[in-house]
């Protein structure tokens, strides 16, 4: 009679060693869209299961979502982002002409996030989803055309477990474009026209007329121009002999420029340099002679330049103080006793006009 250990041996005999469980390959539901010459999502999807076939890594709650687009000059963007429940992993985004290879790309990203250790196989460039076979394997493909690298060097990334920040995959800078150009300098130049009145710089007030130059940039102001003072005829002392006086000048002016609105504002400093001439009259022999003409001069003015001439014709008004630094003397003939004219130390002018801007 057997007992029952006896029995139970008998048994294990009988039945054997339990059969290991079938080993699951992990599974990612990647989603995935792009235009019609892209490899479909189903394709996508059959090479990302093949390349997880013989991982042991455990995906659960990796989601993935990756779409192509295609801008005006054709070339494709793949914008790829991971996440879990915990939060994003990363996100990805890399261009190019050819929809396989971005394919490619992202199964591979995906494949190495889920198991550093997991190979991607040669892209299948399937787009029709008849072209793959229901069960995963042994159906028509279409064998790969060769094409270059993708990437230099294989992307590097740890176990996810170890990415804790959606920084830790930089964005590509060649699609940095968010960055401004420089703006060009800006410059203007145009030509001024004006009239006005000279103060204390001859014998007595006399028209004075005007055409500069003007070159102008953001903060900034010069100009270059001449000045045709109008004949004055004096007599000193009420007597019959006296001179006619006039003068031109060359000016240089350098000025600071302020904006309020639509309104400009220079503030300037430079020199005014030419050349006093004075006739006598009232005698016999009267002598004609041009003496040097140079004062120091500082001023402003006030620019109005309306959108609705835009901004090309711009009135202006504005004054100057003017400080001699050579002063003229004049005599109504060579032997006079007394002088007719003697520059002032200190004169001035007002002046208004237009100024046309060219560019």
């Amino acid at each position: 009679m057997l007992g029952p250990s006896t029995v139970a041996w008998l048994g294990a005999l009988c039945v054997g060693p339990a059969a290991p469980a079938p080993a699951v390959a992990p599974h990612v539901e990647i989603a995935w869209s792009a235009p019609a010459q892209c490899p479909t999502a189903q394709a996508v999807q059959l090479r990302l299961t093949r390349a997880l076939a013989a991982s042991a890594a455990d995906p659960r709650g990796l989601r993935v979502r990756a779409s192509v687009t295609e801008d005006a000059s054709h070339v494709l963007t793949l914008a790829l982002e991971l996440e879990r429940e915990e939060g994003p992993l990363g996100r990805r985004t890399m261009q190019a002409s050819d929809c396989n290879e971005l394919a490619t790309a992202a199964v591979l990203i995906v494949a190495l996030a889920v198991d550093p250790s997991a190979r991607v196989d040669e892209p299948v460039d399937v787009t029709e989803p008849g072209a793959l076979p229901e069960d995963g394997g042994g159906g028509p493909v279409v064998p790969p055309e060769p094409e270059p690298p993708l990437l230099e060097e294989p992307p590097s990334l740890e176990e996810p477990a170890s990415i804790e920040e959606p920084a830790s995959i930089e964005e590509p800078a060649i699609l940095d474009d968010r960055t401004p150009p420089p703006r060009p300098p800006e410059l203007h130049v145009g030509l001024q026209l004006g009239a006005g009145a000279g103060l204390s710089v001859l014998p007595a007030t006399t028209a004075a007329i005007s055409a500069a130059a003007t070159a102008w940039g953001r903060a900034w102001r010069a100009e270059l121009g001449v000045q045709y003072w109008t004949p004055v005829e004096t007599h000193p002392g009420g007597g019959a002999a006296g001179g006619l006086i006039q003068q031109w000048t060359v000016q240089a002016r350098g000025c600071g420029l302020v904006r309020p609105g639509p309104l400009e504002l220079p503030l300037c400093g430079g020199l005014d340099a030419g050349a006093v001439h004075g006739r006598g009259v009232g005698v016999d022999s009267p002598q004609r002679v041009a003496s040097l003409r140079l004062a120091f001069a500082a001023g402003a003015a006030l620019v109005w330049r309306p959108r609705r001439w835009n901004q090309r014709i711009g009135p202006w008004i504005g004054a100057d103080l003017l400080v001699a630094l050579v002063r003229a003397r004049f005599r109504a003939t060579p032997t006079a006793p007394g002088l007719v004219y003697h520059t002032p130390p200190v004169g001035g002018r007002v002046s208004a006009g237009m100024e046309l801007r060219f560019r």
